[in-house]
Parts: C-alpha cells; structure tokens; sequence
C-alpha cells in the first residue's frame, strides 16, 4: 500500500498515512503535531491511528533538537505475539473457531475497564520486584495486580487466523499495560 496525503494546515510538515481510514479527533491531533517546528521531513500515520493522551498513537516522526515524551506513551512494552496451534484450521468448524474465541475472550480479559476491583493474585516472584524508587514500589503494587493478564484497549485484540498453508494461529496484540 502507497501512502496517501492527509490535509495538514499551512507550513506544516506532511502528513504521510498508510491508514486506510483516520479518526477525527486523531486526525487533528496529527495536524497539530505536523504544524510543530521541532517536527522535520514529514509525518508517519500507520494503519493502527487512533486517538491517545499527547500524541496519536500509530504516529511515526523524525524531530530535531527535541525529544517528545508523549510520543512514547504510557504503553511502550506494546507488542504482537503469535502462537501456532498443533492442528490445521480446516480441522475445526466454524462453530468450534468462535467457540474457541469465545472462550479465549473470557480467561484473557480485554478493555481499559477491568479488574477494577482488587484484581488477580501475582505469581511467584512478581509480587515484590525490586525498583529502583518508592514511587514505582507504589505504581508497581496498585497497577500489576489489575493490569498483568489483560488485554488493554485501544488497538489491543485477541483473534484467530489462518496461513496460506491452513495452518491455525492465535495472534494477540497487548502491550505493558501501564506497568512496563
């Protein structure tokens, strides 16, 4: 896929998007960010462009002189994780693959909003790690036991694929989740 140009307001740098579709209220944080002097060449939107605190997540740029924390956000451990099942996706009905899905979705917790409430005992060794100040101490004991285990939101998802060799595959894309 070519990227395409977005509409960017008068002497700001390009705004570059391989997104097939960008939300609006990302869409201007993007402006905004592609009229910043310290931002230089151009402006990278990914396919994965939502709206975030500071700067939009899915956003790539190049800037001189300046280091843009927001840019780095509060999720930096984010990653895809694929695993491979030992048996071919035509091996399962379609019933069986949503069922599968479905049950996933419920041990592996997705969205911003849960364990609100006490959360999920930690496992050995995680419960104390060793932190090189109070502050993280403190941040480490109320985030870890509500946050580990659990999808996020945003772009973060849980799905089942299939390769051109039929092949059956569980992709995740989670991240650090506030505590990483």
């Amino acid at each position: 896929m070519m990227p395409r140009l977005l509409e960017v307001p008068p002497g700001a740098v390009p705004l570059l998007a391989w997104a097939r579709a960008v939300p609006t209220a990302a869409l201007r944080q993007l402006q905004q960010l592609a009229a910043q002097s310290y931002v230089v060449e151009h402006v990278a939107v990914m396919p994965d462009v939502h709206l975030a605190s500071g700067v939009a997540v899915g956003t790539v740029f190049a800037t001189e002189h300046h280091v843009v924390p927001g840019a780095l956000g509060n999720d930096l451990g984010c990653g895809v994780s694929a695993h491979r099942f030992a048996f071919p996706a035509a091996s399962l009905s379609r019933a069986d693959l949503e069922q599968l899905l479905s049950q996933l979705s419920r041990v592996i917790p997705v969205g911003d909003a849960v364990h609100r409430g006490k959360g999920l005992p930690l496992p050995p060794g995680l419960e104390s790690p060793a932190l090189s100040t109070h502050r993280l101490t403190q941040a480490w004991e109320r985030l870890a036991p509500r946050h580990l285990g659990t999808l996020g939101g945003g772009n973060h998802f849980l799905e089942l694929d299939r390769d051109g060799a039929g092949d059956l595959w569980l992709l995740i894309h989670t991240g650090s989740r506030g505590v990483g």
